[in-house]
């Protein structure tokens, strides 16, 4: 016959081994936080089997309110994978469900068959919980939700199996100690051995996926206005403009320069000068639609790829864009700093050949004409450049 303590120590080591390797994961991967939350979960799991372990003298229940708040501990780290940032006061939820529960467990101590009951319908809760957020982050990885799905599933079904047989099945009704329904408790313990395992593994995987999406990010995104950088700004622009060469909708170009720019560095210094750049990218994000790309080009000159607009559409987003910011006036550093900005929009033709390159020096050429025309303007070419359509406000400087 298997013998409880000696499974429980089993799993205890699993567990072990596992914190081990998800420290050596959250060293490598410093930047995913919830990884530290799924190890200190572990390591509170680990210390309630060693309570489990040695009971008695220590009471039963004792160990039971431990190894639930591992559960809470794992999820609320899933909680934090998915936010990506602090989910709340962690340890006052702690302090607060440890006092309930445990509770709970003190009145059901002299009842083995309703305190196993209660903390199967625990583990089977959070379960559902940790489940539930991985459903929540949407990832595109869908394999990778159904396995964490299928584990934690596999894993509730036994609990769940295990409160159900200490409800009805009188010979386990009868059970005084874990040993004494060592056929379903066995089952238990082994699960949990490959439980671990699988846990483990795959919370490795999720960080790793977590750090590649950052690595990701960083390598398409200028790092000072959050924008797409030029390179992702081509790669992804490319495609919808092959797509107008297939008849799709049209689409245009707003390429935008901030009005004597270097002016402000040279009065107020790089730093004034960075925050107007990311004031000046905070409007110009806010002014996308889904499916546009806003994009820092360098320096002071941004773009901005309409989708499914003509230049018409597109010259009335840009009178827009530029009314907005010639109106905003920047508190920076002790000082009132307005300023305004230049456009030209360009659509494009559908020309087979037509390339992303063609269709930003025709948006640089009427550009250019907003510039010599006194800047604050926008000014917009047909895709066959023939003519020229301006709209200009006052000149700020």
């Amino acid at each position: 016959m298997l013998d409880i303590t000696t499974l429980i120590l089993v799993l205890a080591v699993t567990s072990v081994v596992s914190i081990i390797g998800l420290l050596v994961a959250s060293q490598l991967n410093r930047q995913v936080t919830a990884i530290h939350y799924w190890a200190g979960g572990l390591a509170v799991f680990v210390l309630g089997l060693i309570l489990q372990a040695i009971s008695p003298p220590l009471p039963l229940w004792l160990s039971a309110v431990i190894i639930t708040q591992a559960y809470l501990v794992i999820w609320w780290g899933t909680r934090v994978y998915r936010l990506q940032q602090s989910a709340g006061p962690v340890v006052s939820v702690m302090l607060l469900t440890l006092v309930t529960q445990g509770l709970i467990f003190f009145l059901l101590r002299d009842s083995l068959r309703f305190s196993v009951i209660f903390h199967s319908a625990l583990v089977v809760f959070f379960s559902a919980l940790v489940v539930r957020e991985v459903w929540r982050l949407g990832l595109v990885q869908r394999a990778l939700v159904w396995v964490w799905t299928g584990l934690w599933l596999m894993h509730a079904l036994v609990y769940l199996r295990r409160a159900v047989l200490y409800l009805f099945n009188e010979g386990f009704i009868a059970a005084e100690t874990l040993q004494d329904a060592v056929t379903v408790e066995a089952i238990n313990y082994v699960e949990g051995i490959a439980f671990i395992y699988g846990y483990s593994l795959l919370c490795v995987i999720f960080t790793t996926l977590r750090l590649q999406e950052k690595l990701r990010h960083q390598a398409s995104r200028d790092p000072l206005t959050n924008l797409l950088n030029r390179r992702a700004f081509e790669e992804a622009a490319n495609p919808l403009l092959a797509a107008v060469q297939r008849g799709a909708p049209p689409l245009s170009i707003l390429l935008l320069d901030l009005d004597h720019f270097k002016t402000v560095n040279d009065n107020h210094g790089h730093k004034v000068g960075d925050q107007v750049l990311k004031a000046f990218a905070r409007q110009l994000h806010a002014s996308a639609r889904i499916g546009d790309l806003a994009c820092r080009l360098g320096g002071e000159e941004f773009a901005l790829l309409l989708a499914d607009a003509d230049a018409a559409q597109a010259t009335l987003v840009a009178e827009r864009l530029r009314k907005q910011w010639q109106q905003q006036s920047l508190s920076l550093s002790g000082s009132q700093i307005q300023s305004s900005v230049s456009i030209g929009v360009s659509q494009a033709s559908g020309a087979m050949g037509e390339s992303l390159y063609s269709l930003l020096d025709r948006a640089d050429r009427s550009l250019y004409q907003a510039k010599q025309a006194g800047r604050n303007q926008v000014v917009a070419a047909p895709a066959d450049t023939t003519s020229l359509a301006t709209t200009a406000g006052s000149p700020a400087d």
